[in-house]
């Protein structure tokens, strides 16, 4: 079960406190999705995956999933 998100290049920051927009950007496993799934450019999936590393570091966001 795969989320796609097309067309996401519209996304200027990415706020490590806001995680209820990270959790979109992380799969079942606690892994974060790849550039093809979520359709952002190189930088925005670094500044994304800095913010998801951050969230997780403050514990905002779980390392891995809750299974």
């Amino acid at each position: 079960m795969a989320k796609i998100f097309k067309y996401r290049t519209d996304v200027a920051y990415f706020d490590y406190k806001d995680f209820k927009t990270l959790q979109r950007y992380v799969n079942t496993y606690g892994q974060i999705e790849t550039r093809k799934k979520t359709g952002l450019s190189e930088t925005q999936q670094r500044r994304l995956a800095t913010a998801i590393k951050r969230a997780r570091h403050i514990a905002l966001l779980p390392f891995v999933a809750n299974n």
